[in-house]
Order: structure tokens, then C-alpha cells, then sequence
């Protein structure tokens, strides 16, 4: 795969971060997502949020890397976010968002996935309902914003506590490892 796009100041200006990155980076600074995800004055939040902004990796990497984070983010409960559904619908629409990402789906599977994906969890329960939206935005919806919300929305149900903070701190490894696995340097 090509290199990681390089990403700066202005980058991060133009993809509204909520604050000056420059007051943590420096004027100066320039650098990859993983360079970002290896920063150490860079909270995971912020890590996150910058490596799902739209053009800091290709879609394809960035759906992955939503995939894992509704596969792999443990909740508060010990569970992992995928372990909320039940319907297979919404696990076969994981898998053909992964298989889209990796070239081996077409656009046409994809949305029907995503659409029976969307019935799943308008039929699904309550529990179920909670997190149908970060499971199918992260797998189904843009990949920049599927992963963004993906990422807030397994925090978010880890109740924002000390178990929100590992869990930002466990996607920041997760995006590292399939960034690395997914795209060269």
C-alpha cells in the first residue's frame, strides 16, 4: 500500500479539532497517524479523534480499524461491544464491511448489509437498540465518521469512568495494530 498520508498542523485546523493542536504538537509538527497514536502529550481521545478525522488514512483502513473497535472494545461489563448483538444480520453486516475494506465486497453487499443491518435494529431490543448505532455506524456508515463514533459510543456505554479511559486507551492499540497491519509507513 502507499505511504501514510502526512498530516500537520493545518490538517488537524481543517478537520475542526476543538482545540489548537499546535499548543500540544508544536507549530512545527508533522507526522503519520501513528506518529499520533505514539505521541505521548496526545490524551487517546484525541488520538482517536485524529486518526478517524477524513483523510488521515484511506476509508478502507479506517473501516477496519472500525470493525475491530466494535469487535475488540471491552465494556464495562467485561463484554465486548459486538457481544450486544444478537441478531445475525448485524453480524454478517460486520463481516461484509471487513470483507468491502479488504476488496472482496462490492458496494452492492455492502448496502444491503447495511440495510439488513438497519432492519436488525429496528426489530432488535432495547439493549440492543442502545448500541445498534455505533456497531452499524462503525461497520456500515463512512468509515471516518463509523469509526469516530464507533470509538465514542464503546467509551461512552463504558460509563466514562476509569473503564471509559482503558477503553479509549485499548483503541488506541487496536487502531495502532491494524493501521500497521493495513497500510505501510
Amino acid at each position: 500500500m502507499e505511504n501514510l498520508p502526512i498530516l500537520d498542523c493545518d490538517f488537524f485546523e481543517k478537520a475542526e479539532a476543538c482545540y489548537d493542536p499546535a499548543t500540544v504538537l508544536g507549530e512545527d509538527w508533522n507526522g503519520t497517524a501513528i506518529d499520533i497514536l505514539d505521541h505521548p502529550q496526545v490524551p487517546s481521545e484525541d488520538k482517536i479523534w485524529a486518526v478517524c478525522a477524513k483523510g488521515a488514512l484511506p476509508e478502507s483502513v479506517q473501516r477496519l480499524m472500525a470493525v475491530a473497535f466494535v469487535r475488540e472494545t471491552t465494556l464495562h461489563d467485561g463484554r465486548n461491544v459486538i457481544d450486544l448483538s444478537t441478531d445475525e444480520r448485524s453480524l454478517k453486516a460486520l463481516e461484509v464491511a471487513e470483507l468491502h475494506a479488504l476488496g472482496r465486497a462490492t458496494d452492492g453487499e455492502l448496502d444491503a448489509a447495511r440495510g439488513a443491518a438497519k432492519a436488525a435494529g429496528a426489530a432488535g431490543s432495547a439493549a440492543w437498540a442502545a448500541t445498534i448505532a455505533a456497531a452499524w455506524d462503525a461497520a456500515l456508515a463512512a468509515s471516518r465518521a463509523a469509526s469516530r463514533d464507533a470509538a465514542w459510543a464503546a467509551a461512552l456505554d463504558a460509563a466514562w469512568d476509569e473503564s471509559s479511559a482503558a477503553a479509549m486507551d485499548a483503541q488506541v492499540e487496536i487502531a495502532r495494530r491494524v493501521i500497521l497491519s493495513n497500510h505501510a509507513k
